[in-house]
């Protein structure tokens, strides 16, 4: 939520004077968050039935492809991203995809794929050129899909998103979960070696892949990485609290100004965010940024973006050690040093109770939100992870 809060709040509220006073709560959207919580873990029988509905709603077409955006690289292969629009238990989902697509008539020969779950708000783009230079590095299929309700497909495609108010749970921090395993269900191949790269709340999703016993049994992690993760009382750290207080004051306002934000032109929603985050972050940030935050500002975006996130600090407190211990060595965490979402006492607490993981303190400065300027040096400490074992692969 780094990304989602700075960049949507700032861009609405421009000049909105800092309140001493608290206003009145939304409680229809935001109540007391609970001390106790119900699991986040997926009941497929219960997602199976309930979205049969949505999927006969979906269009049969599941395919929709774009443009790409990037170039190629200095020794002539391709580092542009496949752009494609894929229904995904009932959602209209974009995939970014380097090397290999999801639509190859070979992909059933896939033998390995580094898949990203983004952070909230999981739109695709924030993680182009990261990705990019990932691909770029190990040079094999490199994959990123957007979370469920997160991206609104193109105004001529058929593909749709469910009504929020209709189809709640679709947009739940469960219902992500069960949207990435429907994902790898239908694209990644039996017996195919994947790599799993989570940020933020991406991570805690990826915990929850690796206890689905039917993906265990159908092919192979041969590697998790989490970047700055939050795995545990979100609620309770610096930006969890500002979290709950925008959302409970503002969330009306805002998606009330997102909407009059989609009825200016092009041009000008781009100038506004290019502004603000000039404003942010005091340089001229890269255009594929630019471009992410302008799909973040609206209506059915916010909404979904938000609601996910006070899902987060519900559903995200006591730390679920049992999928992080069973998959240790096989897993790589990244913290920050001054991370709002997650205080140094947490890297403290899974480095002594998994200490068989690799865990690293930054010591560099990188934020939270890092694909707004860090992603190359992000993409290398993630490659420098993943190329041994990739290359020992390789050599089989």
């Amino acid at each position: 939520m780094a990304v989602s809060y700075r960049v949507a709040y700032t861009s609405l509220y421009p000049r909105l004077p800092v309140f001493s006073r608290c206003r009145r709560a939304t409680t229809v959207f935001v109540g007391r968050l609970p001390r106790k919580h119900d699991g986040i873990g997926t009941d497929r029988r219960h997602f199976h039935q309930d979205m049969t509905a949505v999927a006969a709603e979906a269009s049969s077409a599941t395919v929709a492809k774009m443009s790409s955006t990037t170039a190629d690289d200095n020794s002539g292969r391709s580092v542009k991203a496949t752009d494609l629009w894929v229904d995904v238990n009932g959602v209209a989902t974009r995939v970014l995809c380097w090397g290999q697509s999801i639509d190859d008539d070979n992909r059933q020969e896939l033998k390995r794929v580094v898949l990203c779950v983004c952070g909230n708000p999981g739109i695709t783009e924030f993680y182009e050129k990261f990705l990019q230079e990932v691909y770029r590095t190990l040079n094999v299929p490199v994959w990123v899909l957007s979370h469920a309700g997160h991206e609104v497909p193109p105004s001529n495609s058929e593909l749709k998103i469910p009504d929020p108010k209709k189809y709640p749970d679709l947009y739940t921090l469960k219902g992500q979960v069960e949207h990435k395993l429907r994902f790898i269900e239908k694209y990644v191949p039996d017996n195919c070696d994947l790599y799993l790269v989570g940020h933020s709340i991406g991570s805690k999703i990826i915990s929850e892949l690796l206890k689905d016993n039917a993906m265990a049994q159908r092919l192979s992690v041969k590697r998790s990485v989490f970047l700055f993760p939050t795995l545990q009382k979100m609620r309770e750290t610096p930006n969890g609290r500002k979290l709950i207080f925008t959302a409970s004051n503002f969330l009306s306002i805002t998606i009330f100004l997102s909407w009059i934000f989609t009825t200016f032109p092009a041009f000008i929603k781009t100038f506004l965010v290019n502004v603000t985050l000039m404003i942010m972050e005091g340089r001229q940030v890269d255009d594929h940024v630019i471009r992410s935050a302008v799909r973040l500002v609206h209506p059915l975006v916010l909404r979904n973006v938000f609601s996910m996130a006070v899902d987060e600090m519900d559903k995200v407190y006591d730390l679920d050690y049992k999928p992080l211990k069973d998959n240790a060595k096989r897993l790589h965490m990244y913290f920050g040093k001054t991370d709002g979402w997650c205080p140094t006492s947490f890297y403290d607490d899974i480095s002594k109770c998994v200490p068989e993981a690799e865990t690293v303190l930054c010591d560099k400065g990188y934020q939270h939100a890092y694909v707004i300027g860090y992603s190359d040096e992000m993409a290398g400490i993630v490659c420098d992870w993943l190329q041994p074992d990739l290359e020992d692969a390789k050599s089989h």
